[in-house]
């Protein structure tokens, strides 16, 4: 039995799946850098990625790709943390 592999954010062999628990770990990276902890320097690359997902076709996809679009909004106006900038 072969093992699928991962897909492009490397969660779960479906890309919709994937996607959508790539937009998830997005918003707990975002959750805490604005309670303050120091930012992932992965963030705003992971973020790009997710961007370009376009697979957008059933109703999961749909919502995590509309959560995206509002954490991307929201980062804008998130304060720097404490010792940044």
């Amino acid at each position: 039995m072969e093992i699928e592999k991962a897909g492009r954010f490397g969660h779960h062999p479906d890309p919709a799946v994937d996607f959508c628990v790539e937009v998830e770990e997005i918003e707990a990276m975002v959750y805490n850098r604005s309670v303050g902890f120091d930012p992932e320097p992965s963030l705003d690359g992971r973020m790009t990625a997710a961007a370009g997902f376009k697979d957008v076709t059933d109703l999961w996809t749909i919502d995590a790709k509309a959560c995206l679009r509002d954490l991307a909004m929201g980062i804008e106006v998130l304060p720097a943390p404490k010792g940044i900038g």
